[in-house]
């Protein structure tokens, strides 16, 4: 007859922890959702402050026309239009890169962390 061994003790499960790391969780991504909403409100009205701006000047140009006006002023015009609006997207990307750099990062710390505490749910 076969003898019964002691079956292995299970380990005990700390909910109050699990509940803790998935409030954690959570926190985290409502952090990074405010981040990448905050980037999309500020393109928006970067993109729109860019294109009154881009209108407003366009319409300057169109109301001073001079048919004596040298071709070339005409160009630098152009050429200083042309490099204000890649600084502005440059500006732009710049922004953005930083909101994903930092929603990255909150996700980094947050795995960390959940590596951490998993240690403590169950022992």
């Amino acid at each position: 007859m076969p003898t019964k061994s002691a079956s292995p003790a299970m380990p005990k499960f700390d909910v109050e922890a699990m509940v803790s790391l998935q409030k954690s969780n959570l926190d985290t991504f409502v952090a990074a959702q405010k981040i990448m909403f905050d980037l999309v409100q500020t393109m928006a009205k970067r993109q729109s402050d860019m294109m009154q701006d881009a209108f407003a000047r366009s319409e300057e140009m169109m109301k001073s026309f001079d048919g004596k006006k040298q071709p070339q002023a005409y160009m630098d015009e152009a050429k200083a239009a042309m490099e204000k609006a890649i600084a502005e997207a440059k500006e732009t990307m710049d922004l953005s890169m930083k909101a994903q750099t930092e929603v990255v990062d909150l996700f980094v710390k947050r795995a960390t962390a959940n590596f951490d505490e998993a240690k403590t749910i169950s022992s």
